[in-house]
């Protein structure tokens, strides 16, 4: 089976494939980098960024657009089961629809990145990576984003429906008041102080 063979079979197409999780045959690093490079060359495969590809998926009316967001999630966020990284800042606010204003920059907290902040590109766009305030795991992602959320709001924009889409963020990922005593240490007062001049903090259950 050839390395192409191997990566549609294993990651299918418009998927990101990260260079350094590809494991084939046995074959050293460095010789799976050379052959990615080739098939790059030969069109097989796209690179979005250095270590990120994907299979572009054709069709009789031409080839598939890929969602950058997919590997900015597989390398930034989450990986199959594994959480290690969350939105924030604007991208965030965006998302819940507290502003209909999309931001150019996507701002992520991930332990993935070392640095106190720094920004890349992929495919053109543009992210802000902040190290995380403490690990990130499946069980303390939502509320950590909560957190992050509630520290950079703009307390006087809130109005009764904003405070709606927030309550059903807290609701569907069941954040709680014992959650947020847990983690709220990591963050500046002003996220106390944001949560409850916002009054969100009535509508965190026990």
């Amino acid at each position: 089976m050839s390395l192409f063979n191997f990566l549609t079979k294993t990651y299918g197409y418009n998927k990101p494939i990260l260079a350094n999780e590809v494991e084939y045959e046995n074959r050293p690093k460095q010789q799976i980098y050379k052959e990615l490079s080739e098939l790059c060359k030969a069109k097989k495969i796209v690179r979005l960024e250095r270590g990120v590809y994907f299979i572009p998926k054709k069709t009789k009316f031409g080839t598939l657009i890929f969602n950058t967001l997919t590997a900015i999630e597989k390398k930034y966020i989450c990986d199959n089961e594994e959480v290690f990284g969350y939105y924030s800042g604007a991208y965030m606010q965006y998302q819940l629809g507290l502003t209909k204003v999309k931001p150019k920059t996507i701002n992520i907290y991930t332990n993935i990145e070392k640095k106190r902040s720094r920004t890349v590109t992929i495919a053109g766009q543009r992210i802000s990576l902040r190290s995380a305030r403490t690990k990130i795991d499946k069980h303390n992602a939502s509320v950590l984003c909560f957190l992050e959320l509630m520290n950079g709001i703009d307390t006087e924009t809130l109005d009764e429906y904003k405070r709606k889409l927030i309550a059903d963020y807290i609701t569907d990922n069941r954040i709680t008041q014992r959650q947020i005593t847990k983690y709220i240490p990591y963050f500046p007062d002003k996220t106390c102080r944001n949560l409850i001049e916002s009054e969100v903090i009535y509508r965190v259950p026990q």
